[in-house]
């Protein structure tokens, strides 16, 4: 099971369904806040934090010791004295947030997260008059302002800016401070931020660019100008590919029924638990209705995570619990959680709020066994504790099960899907499902999350506690669908036609 994230990442998940950028870049979404005005030495807000956040991973990430990750500590202390060569000329709010972001965009790791504590500020932007997205390998003019004659036309393909390819230039200035660049998620939901600077000293504006359009090679001077934080939202949310569908459970005019879930999010009393906590109790109740639809569809767009435990009991009452025991998806060797004594805390206070509140029995054992299992390893000076020292053997089913799913399964999915997300699609389509919709993200096997806020009190980091060894989806790999959905993910209708054709 996975842990639930914390506000932080919980915050970072309602983001992501409401706009092509992820939570730990505050996208330009209101007036510049007076602290990021006020003065201030950023130079040593930058150096501090930075060395805050060091510590915290060298004290705590389960991949400093990691004997199958060697080049982990040099990477950390890399990004630290890249952080701490950019405070030498910091002189701005934005200057020390991008250098932090970069830092974490550093680990290649969706787990390793980043956000400011205010979640409603955003930073004074920047932009040439239009915004480029990718549209498979191509990044393409997409919005852009329609007074500006002399602009690109919609569509128009770039080819290179000051004599810099397209590609590099999207790695320079969008991959240096996300990481990841090599998912094609990672490119679909933040491709938009080419043309884009919300107050990053670390990259310049580009001065002219070449694009290609009806066969025509157009060159391009740019003219940077500010943009309205309002403007700028509208324009990027109408190009969003990370939107999600509200929770809820409906039948089709055909019988089939679509269930949507746009996030796992497992703490007691956050809108997620509250949703899905209903949805289970009915999705339990109409089990025969599922069962002998002609179809269902598992909708996950706009899901980042959460906690594993949604999944394995819409699994259960979907399949039936001994389809599920005959088709496991194959166990991972062990769990080793980096013994520390916050992550120790951390843990603790998840099982106190647990029991608080009234959760499954197995929930607070799963917890009560971390927590005795990580005090026992501290005492006895260890760095790690290992749960699950080889496969659990799975309980022996006397005869093979039906399948009591008569229709296709199908789990839809967008590049939002991740963490827990992406178990919930390893699971199903281990029983049967097929994805449909959008390659997923991707997480590294460092997982289960706690959050810590940095000195300056302005920005809050997450990091994981523990490291799944054999693990058969491999290290940042994504789920890649059986059918893939060309269209606009945002589309219901066009998703409901779309499905119903598929074989």
């Amino acid at each position: 099971m996975k842990l639930l994230l914390l506000a932080a990442a919980a915050a970072a998940a309602a983001v992501l369904t409401a706009a092509p950028c992820v939570a730990q870049d505050p996208a330009p979404a209101a007036p510049a806040p007076g602290w990021m005005t006020a003065p201030r030495d950023w130079r040593e807000t930058l150096r501090q934090d930075a060395t805050a956040l060091h510590a915290l991973i060298i004290e705590s990430h389960p991949g400093v010791h990691d004997t199958l990750n060697p080049g982990f500590r040099a990477s950390a202390d890399a990004g630290l004295a890249e952080a701490l060569r950019r405070a030498e000329t910091a002189t701005d709010a934005g200057g020390w947030w991008w250098a932090l972001r970069a830092f974490v965009g550093s680990f290649d790791d969706g787990h390793v997260q980043l956000s400011l504590v205010d979640q409603t500020v955003g930073f004074p932007a920047r932009w040439p008059g239009f915004l480029t997205v990718y549209r498979g390998a191509d990044q393409v003019v997409a919005v852009r302002d329609e007074a500006d004659a002399s602009l690109p036309p919609p569509g128009a393909k770039l080819l290179d800016c000051d004599g810099v390819s397209a590609d590099r230039l999207a790695a320079q200035r969008i991959g240096t401070f996300r990481g990841r660049w090599f998912l094609e998620s990672q490119r679909a939901l933040l491709g938009d931020w080419l043309f884009l600077n919300a107050s990053n000293p670390w990259i310049s504006e580009m001065k002219t660019c070449r694009f290609e359009s009806e066969g025509r090679i157009i060159e391009h001077a740019l003219n940077w100008r500010a943009i309205e934080a309002a403007d700028l939202s509208a324009r990027r949310t109408k190009l969003a590919q990370g939107r999600a569908a509200g929770f809820g459970l409906r039948t089709l005019d055909d019988g089939g029924v679509w269930v949507s879930m746009p996030s796992f999010n497992g703490a007691p009393g956050s809108d997620a638990h509250k949703a899905l906590t209903p949805m289970l109790a009915d999705l339990t109740a109409r089990q025969a209705e599922l069962r002998t639809a002609p179809l269902v569809v598992l909708d996950l767009r706009g899901n980042g995570g959460g906690s594993t435990h949604w999944g394995q009991e819409i699994a259960a009452v979907l399949w039936g619990e001994d389809w599920v025991r005959a088709h496991p998806t194959p166990p991972v060797e062990a769990i080793e959680w980096r013994a520390s004594e916050d992550n120790l805390a951390a843990v603790q206070s998840y099982l106190d709020e647990w029991t608080a509140a009234g959760e499954s029995e197995e929930r607070i054992a799963w917890a009560r066994e971390i927590v005795e299992g990580m005090t026992a390893a501290r005492a006895a000076g260890e760095l790690y504790w290992r749960d699950r020292p080889g496969p659990r053997p799975e309980p022996d089913v006397e005869e093979a099960p039906q399948q009591l799913v008569h229709g296709p399964v199908y789990v839809l999915t967008d590049p939002v899907c991740s963490s827990a997300c992406l178990d919930a699609v390893d699971l199903w389509k281990s029983l049967g499902a097929i994805q449909i919709g959008r390659e997923t993200s991707a997480d590294t096997v460092y997982m289960d999350v706690r959050g810590v806020e940095l000195p300056s009190g302005l920005a809050r980091v997450v990091i994981p506690m523990k490291v799944w060894r054999g693990r058969q989806r491999g290290n940042n790999e994504p789920q890649r669908p059986v059918h893939l959905f060309e269209g606009d993910m945002t589309d219901g209708a066009a998703l409901e036609a779309w499905v119903r054709g598929l074989d």
